[in-house]
C-alpha cells in the first residue's frame, strides 16, 4: 500500500510530464509509434497522396453506388483495405530491395518475423475486403428481388380487371411482399451486426 509521501511524490512527478500542449506537438506525438500504419484510424500516411486515396473511394462508390449509411460504410471499408494492401506490397518490395543478403529472407529471424507480421495484416485486410463484397452483393440481390416483386405486382394490376377493393382486406400479393421486405431488412440488420462485430474483433 502506498504511503502518503509516495502519493504526494507521484503527484509532483506527474506535473513534470503532461505531454504535448500545442496542436502541432500533439500531431507529432500521435505518429511517434507509426511504422506501417496498417492499424491507424486514418488510412492515408503523411507520405502518401490523399487525393489518390479519395479517387479510389470515388471509384468504389461509382462501382457499387451505395444508397444507405450501411452500404457507404462497407464501400469505405473496401477502399481502405485496397489502399492498405497496396502499401503492404510496397513495404515488402522496400524490405527486399534494402537487404544486404537475400538469405535473410529465409534465415534471419527478424526479417522473417517482419514478413510474418505483414502477412497477418494482409490476411486481415483481405478478409475485410471480401466480407464487404459479400455484404454488398447480398444487399443488391435483396433489392433486386424486391424490385422484381413490385414490378410483377404492378403488371398483374394492369392486366387484371378492376375489382371492388375492401381496404380492410389486403391482397395476398401485398401481404407476401411485406413479409419479404421485413425478412430482407431483418437479414440486413443481422449482417450489419455481424460485420461490425467482426470489424471490432479484428481491430483489437
Amino acid at each position: 500500500m502506498c504511503t502518503s509521501a509516495q502519493i504526494n511524490a507521484n503527484r509532483e512527478n506527474s506535473k513534470l510530464s503532461t505531454g504535448p500542449r500545442t496542436d502541432e506537438g500533439k500531431a507529432v506525438s500521435s505518429r511517434n509509434h507509426l511504422s506501417h500504419g496498417l492499424c491507424s484510424v486514418d488510412p492515408v500516411l503523411p507520405n502518401e497522396n490523399r487525393d489518390e486515396f479519395n479517387a479510389l473511394v470515388q471509384q468504389c462508390n461509382a462501382e457499387w453506388e451505395p444508397q444507405t449509411a450501411h452500404t457507404r460504410f462497407m464501400v469505405q471499408e473496401m477502399a481502405e483495405a485496397v489502399w492498405k494492401l497496396a502499401r503492404i506490397k510496397r513495404i515488402e518490395a522496400d524490405i527486399i530491395a534494402n537487404l544486404d543478403n537475400p538469405r535473410k529472407l529465409y534465415f534471419d529471424p527478424e526479417t522473417v518475423a517482419g514478413f510474418a507480421r505483414l502477412e497477418r495484416h494482409r490476411a486481415s485486410l483481405e478478409r475485410t475486403y471480401h466480407r464487404c463484397v459479400r455484404a454488398l452483393e447480398t444487399w443488391e440481390k435483396g433489392l433486386k428481388h424486391i424490385e422484381a416483386k413490385f414490378n410483377e405486382l404492378y403488371k398483374k394490376q394492369t392486366v387484371t380487371p378492376v375489382r371492388s377493393f375492401d381496404p380492410r382486406v389486403l391482397p395476398d400479393e401485398i401481404l407476401e411482399m411485406e413479409r419479404e421486405i421485413k425478412q430482407f431488412r431483418a437479414a440486413q440488420m443481422e449482417a450489419k451486426r455481424r460485420a461490425e462485430s467482426q470489424a471490432d474483433s479484428e481491430t483489437r
